[in-house]
C-alpha cells in the first residue's frame, strides 16, 4: 500500500513539473529584449536646434525598433530637425540636420545686404555686443588720407542726417558717424556665428546689415582709416 502511494505520488509530481516546465518554456519563448530609444516629449518645430528639454528615453520592445532610431538623447543635443517632429513621434536620424550645417545670417530689409569688419576689443565696445543690436560706427580718417581719394559721398546724406555739410567726408580730419546701423552676425576666427548666449570664444568679426551706400561708404573707410562701435546699452 505505501509503494503504491509513493509511486501515486511521484506520478503527481512528475505531471506538476511537466506543467511547470511547460509554463516556463511557454513565457520565455514570448520574451523579448527591450532597448532605448529617444522620443519627442514636445514638437520640434522645422529647423529647430534640438535640447534635451524636448526629447525623453523609452524602452520598448526590439522589434519596434527603427532602423534610423536613436538610442540616447546625447547624440542629439545641438542637432536640427530637418522637418516638423510631432509629440510623442520615435526621433530617426534621417529627419535631423548635421551639427556643422552652416547657418544662415539673416537680414530684415531684402534689398540690404552683409558688410563684415574685422574688430578688436577696444573698438568693439570690449564685445558688450548683441546680434539684433542697433549700434553706430563712427569712422575716424587717417590723418595722411588724401583728399582726392575720397569718395563721392553725396549718396550718404540721408545715411549722416547730422552732417551739415556732407562734403567734409573729403577732409583729412573728418570724424563721421552712421547711425542706427543693424548687428546681423557676430562671428568668431573659425567663421562660426556667436550667438547672444552663447560666449565661450569672442568674436573677430561683425557682419551689419547695411545699405548700398553705407557699405562702399564702410570698404573705403576701412582702407582709410579707423573704424569704432558706439553703442547704447539696451538699444
Amino acid at each position: 500500500m505505501r509503494k503504491l502511494n509513493f509511486i501515486l505520488v511521484t506520478f503527481i509530481l512528475i505531471i506538476v513539473l511537466l506543467g511547470v516546465e511547460i509554463i516556463i518554456v511557454r513565457n520565455i519563448s514570448k520574451y523579448e529584449p527591450q532597448t532605448n530609444v529617444v522620443y519627442a516629449r514636445t514638437k520640434i518645430p522645422e529647423k529647430a536646434v534640438i535640447n534635451a528639454d524636448m526629447l525623453q528615453e523609452k524602452k520598448i520592445d526590439l522589434s519596434m525598433v527603427h532602423s534610423q532610431s536613436v538610442r540616447s538623447i546625447k547624440e542629439l543635443i545641438g542637432k536640427k530637425s530637418r522637418v516638423d517632429i510631432e509629440e510623442g513621434e520615435m526621433v530617426l536620424s534621417g529627419k535631423l540636420g548635421p551639427n556643422d550645417e552652416m547657418e544662415q545670417i539673416k537680414i530684415t530689409d531684402k534689398n540690404n545686404r552683409l558688410f563684415s569688419v574685422e574688430f578688436k576689443g577696444d573698438q568693439a565696445n570690449g564685445w558688450w555686443l548683441m546680434v539684433d543690436q542697433y549700434v553706430d560706427i563712427i569712422y575716424v580718417p587717417n590723418e595722411r588720407m588724401k583728399t582726392d581719394n575720397a569718395p563721392d559721398v553725396t549718396a550718404l546724406q540721408e545715411q549722416i542726417p547730422d552732417s551739415a555739410d556732407i562734403t567734409q567726408w573729403k577732409s583729412p580730419s573728418a570724424v563721421k558717424r552712421l547711425r542706427n546701423i543693424r548687428i546681423a552676425a557676430l562671428i568668431d576666427e573659425k567663421g562660426k556665428l556667436l550667438k547672444n548666449t552663447d560666449r565661450s570664444t569672442l568674436p573677430k568679426y561683425v557682419s551689419f546689415e547695411v545699405n548700398d551706400s553705407q557699405d562702399e561708404f564702410l570698404a573705403y573707410a576701412k582702407s582709410s582709416g579707423k573704424l569704432e562701435i558706439s553703442s547704447i546699452p539696451g538699444k
